[in-house]
């Protein structure tokens, strides 16, 4: 594989998904957060095989993008040696500024990486936010706790021009009667088949409440900016309960070729809030993810310890991993002994691990009370009123766009 970004799982020109009864998100369960593989796993031929690659291709630019810079770049040399008549084979045409300043970038300077404009601010298509619930209409012991969620996902939604998914977790359950955590990975892979036009993929739990509704996700964290802004360099991540887990985040990085975005902080990575990119590395990402191995293995955090495991011991997910503050993606309530607390202006705040917790409910309300006031669209409201709400409505392989491969949606 070359893993350049903007390509996974996309069927050719598949019709963009418009039914207004299709996809709308939200989560799963929430974890206190992850970390059990102390054994390392000797890379496969083939893992070795795609690390090569992958080092191979390590300049390329994301394919919308970088493509369109290398016919421009094409194109001038064209012209130059048109204009300059014959020239010898030997001899070499310069790409004109305008052409090549990107690509002329170093692209070891972490100065330039964060600066790069290759990374264009995305459309209003090209985020999906993704939740999913189990069809259980109560949880955490929060009165109408779905309802809450769902103006709160939509309204932002709206305000910024992502999609929405709200998944039935229960409709995705593997073959083999696995634990239904592990329901959050094939619901990643069909997320990127139900919006075949959309870049990122954004994962957030059901016990997360965007605080901040007028920060959108490419200002926050996307932008080259928002990455240099809250990058998490060279530092020790944690271990579950709290001290170094002898793993640091990477010293530097490149805004293209990150494909995963997660914060990390007092337990570590806390898979309930992140983000994946559109690309060859996330198909095969979130095909290792789903490894029989990683299930039987492991118990405690199911699928954030699998995922914990594969950013330790594969240079690979390292590489195109960018870690951020706590606070940029995975802020906790006050009460909450996981990590760094909400601050006002914060993005969001994650309830993780308070399933039982009586603290909760009111909690939940107190900083339900101080998030940003924002405007719900009539229609939200409406649906709300009405019981039509799309609230856990997406199925495994039910409505996808026509042409998608329904094949490749899971195990």
């Amino acid at each position: 594989y070359a893993f350049e970004p903007i390509s996974l799982i996309r069927p050719p020109k598949a019709a963009k998904h418009t039914d207004p009864s299709a996809p709308d998100a939200v989560d799963n369960k929430s974890t206190a957060l992850p970390d059990s593989a102390d054994q390392k796993i000797p890379p496969s031929a083939g893992h070795a095989k795609l690390e090569d690659s992958i080092a191979s291709n390590a300049g390329l630019e994301d394919i919308t993008a970088g493509n369109a810079r290398l016919k421009d770049v094409s194109s001038t040399k064209e012209e130059k040696a048109k204009a300059a008549g014959s020239k010898s084979n030997g001899d070499k045409l310069d790409a004109s500024p305008a052409a090549s300043d990107e690509s002329s970038a170093d692209s070891s300077d972490p100065s330039n990486l964060a600066t790069s404009s290759s990374r264009k601010r995305p459309d209003a298509s090209n985020v999906v936010m993704v939740t999913a619930s189990s069809g259980n209409r109560g949880m955490l012991g929060i009165p109408h706790l779905k309802e809450q969620v769902y103006e709160n996902r939509m309204a932002y939604a709206n305000r910024h021009g992502y999609e929405f998914m709200w998944a039935n977790i229960s409709s995705y359950n593997l073959s083999h009667g696995e634990p239904i955590y592990w329901n959050k990975i094939p619901i990643l892979q069909e997320a990127f088949i139900r919006y075949p036009g959309v870049e990122w993929v954004w994962w957030m739990d059901m016990d997360i409440i965007i605080m901040n509704q007028s920060l959108s996700m490419w200002d926050h964290v996307l932008s080259p900016e928002g990455m240099a802004r809250n990058a998490l360099l060279d530092t020790v991540i944690n271990k579950p309960g709290g001290g170094p887990s002898g793993w640091k985040t990477l010293p530097t990085y490149n805004c293209s070729e990150v494909n995963f975005m997660i914060a990390s902080g007092g337990w570590g990575m806390n898979i309930g809030n992140f983000l994946m990119r559109r690309s060859y590395w996330s198909e095969w990402l979130l095909d290792l993810w789903i490894d029989p191995f990683y299930i039987d293995k492991f118990k405690v955090f199911p699928e954030n310890d699998g995922w914990t495991h594969m950013y330790r011991h594969h240079p690979i997910v390292r590489k195109h991993t960018l870690c951020t503050n706590q606070r940029a993606l995975n802020a906790y309530p006050e009460f909450n002994p996981l990590g760094d607390h909400w601050h006002p202006g914060d993005h969001s705040v994650h309830f993780a691990g308070c399933g039982g917790n009586e603290r909760c409910p009111g909690e939940w309300a107190k900083y339900w009370k101080l998030k940003e006031s924002y405007e719900v669209p009539a229609l939200v409201k409406q649906k709300l009123e009405d019981g039509t709400a799309e609230i856990e409505n997406v199925e495994k392989g039910v409505g996808l766009p026509t042409g998608a491969n329904k094949d490749a949606v899971a195990r």
